[in-house]
């Protein structure tokens, strides 16, 4: 089935199942992900930043965002934050596509992308994806964006 990818300019109703989802697994950043948004906290809105959603046939599928990084008191380095893929949507490709596509976007904007992550699984999946685990305080991964530019 086809990925559609497509910046967020509003979260609506149909992050909800996404935030019950994920709070079931213990994840609240989905949760902080649509209070920070409905605050005007984060709208993903910097330079450089931007916040992606994923459908498969119109409906949710995931989501992930790309903001100035809050911990490296650096504008050059962005984080990967906020990603989520419904449950139904795993292993279909949904997730390596977000990434990808918030790289490509991050590449003229950030020297490195940062991420945190306390899961073996999310660890491996962003290793895959080109992220090399770091002891840099506040981030557990890092991907080079010069990797990114021709």
């Amino acid at each position: 089935m086809p990925i559609h990818i497509e910046p967020a300019t509003m979260l609506g109703p149909d992050l909800e199942p996404l935030v019950a989802e994920a709070d079931a697994d213990g994840h609240l950043f989905v949760r902080r992900l649509r209070d920070a948004w409905a605050s005007d906290q984060n709208r993903f809105d910097r330079p450089g930043e931007l916040l992606l959603t994923a459908r498969i046939d119109g409906a949710l599928a995931g989501i992930g965002g790309l903001n100035v990084d809050p911990y490296a008191h650096d504008d050059q380095v962005g984080r990967l934050r906020h990603l989520y893929v419904a449950r139904a949507a795993r292993r279909m490709g949904v997730g390596g596509v977000l990434v990808r596509r918030i790289l490509a976007h991050a590449a003229p904007h950030f020297a490195i992308v940062r991420l945190r992550t306390d899961s073996a699984d999310a660890a491996s999946f962003y290793t895959r994806l080109g992220f090399h685990p770091t002891d840099q305080e506040g981030a557990t991964h890092i991907f080079n964006c010069s990797s990114l530019r021709a």
